[in-house]
């Protein structure tokens, strides 16, 4: 486990970022309502700025994943509930703290907490932080299951149309899915993948990873190509991932009798990244390296080697070999292309730390 003393950082990273994002939305839902109503934006955004900040904190750092396992619409109400449930009791230990704390409303006369719950402008200014925070809660929800990618792409319309980038490709399969499959029987078998899933997150997070899709046994992740490539992310990612697994094999085992072991294929360049569908809309990546990587992984099955990568992407990080032990050399022909793809098996010789 000792890689993941650095990887803290970037899971902390993520969640800062995550608590940021609650106060952004909810400072913007607030001014619009702030707004409508006639009062000074001035005076109260800082405090909406709080309350998002504090929403964010008790959603990242407090709630962690304990609603995970419910359904999406009780995951919501269940942090909705909670959050203000507790943003209450957090202005109830103000006030009791500071007995003689005065809390103006619509009128320069002050009011004393005994009297703030007899007056109308009390209830209003509860709706509407529960209104705030439900959408605030609402929209980072809502990101988070589309992926930021996504959700960027569709909120901004920038994949409209096509568009090309230098993007890293990594993709990684379940070895022996189909005999899991028949042992385990289906509804074993997703819940043994869905486990399997959810243990690659600190690895994703760690090593700025972007979940592309979810192919049955099947998973790609994807960089832009300087992410990717930086610090070897995209190399740390598939050994980071294996090293999770291992942690986890007792557990596994005692659930599913069984420990998922992955083969990949690494490629990176030039790829096609465009909104595709009408009823159902997705972000799609098309072109020769998407082609390519697949050949790669194929490889991969064929030698039984754990990772197969592309000579071109190795070449975008020099310093490589100071950590992977880089293989022989081996061609794989890919269909439609002029040339061929060279690539090598790659081991880890030493973990990742994270500076």
């Amino acid at each position: 486990m000792a890689y993941f003393r650095g990887p803290l950082r970037a899971i902390t990273r993520y969640k800062l970022r995550k608590v940021v994002k609650y106060a952004l939305v909810t400072v913007l839902v607030a001014s619009v309502l702030t707004l409508f109503s006639g009062d000074r934006l001035d005076l109260v955004l800082f405090a909406w700025l709080l309350l998002g900040l504090w929403t964010g904190v008790l959603e990242e750092f407090l709630f962690g994943r304990r609603f995970r396992s419910l359904a999406i619409p009780l995951q919501f109400l269940g942090k909705v509930l909670l959050v203000n449930l507790l943003t209450i009791v957090l202005f109830g230990l103000a006030f009791l703290m500071q007995a003689e704390q005065l809390l103006p409303f619509a009128s320069e006369d002050p009011y004393r907490m005994h009297e703030m719950f007899m007056m109308k402008q009390f209830y209003q200014l509860a709706l509407r932080v529960v209104l705030v925070t439900s959408i605030a809660i609402l929209v980072v929800q809502v990101e988070e299951l589309m992926g930021r990618r996504m959700f960027l792409g569709f909120l901004l319309g920038r994949y409209e149309r096509p568009k090309a980038e230098e993007r890293v490709i990594l993709t990684i399969d379940l070895v022996g899915s189909t005999a899991l499959a028949e042992r385990m029987g289906d509804m074993t078998y997703y819940r043994f993948l869905n486990t399997t899933y959810s243990l690659m997150t600190d690895a994703v997070l760690h090593n700025d990873a972007e979940i592309h899709k979810y192919i049955g046994d099947e998973v790609i992740f994807t960089w832009p190509m300087r992410i990717g490539v930086r610090e070897e992310n995209c190399l740390d990612l598939f050994f980071m991932i294996n090293e999770r697994i291992r942690q986890h094999e007792k557990e596994l085992m005692e659930e599913f009798g069984a420990v998922p072991k992955f083969r990949a294929g690494l490629h990176g360049g030039r790829v096609i990244s465009a909104q595709v569908g009408h009823i159902k809309r997705a972000i799609d990546l098309s072109g020769d390296v998407m082609n390519s990587v697949s050949r790669i992984l194929g490889l991969a099955k064929t030698m039984h080697v754990d990772i197969l990568v592309s000579a071109e992407l190795l070449a975008r990080m020099p310093n490589a070999s100071k950590r992977f032990r880089i293989g022989p050399q081996h061609v794989v022909p890919v269909r439609g292309r002029k040339r061929e793809v060279r690539v090598h098996e790659v081991e880890r010789m030493a973990e990742k730390q994270e500076g």
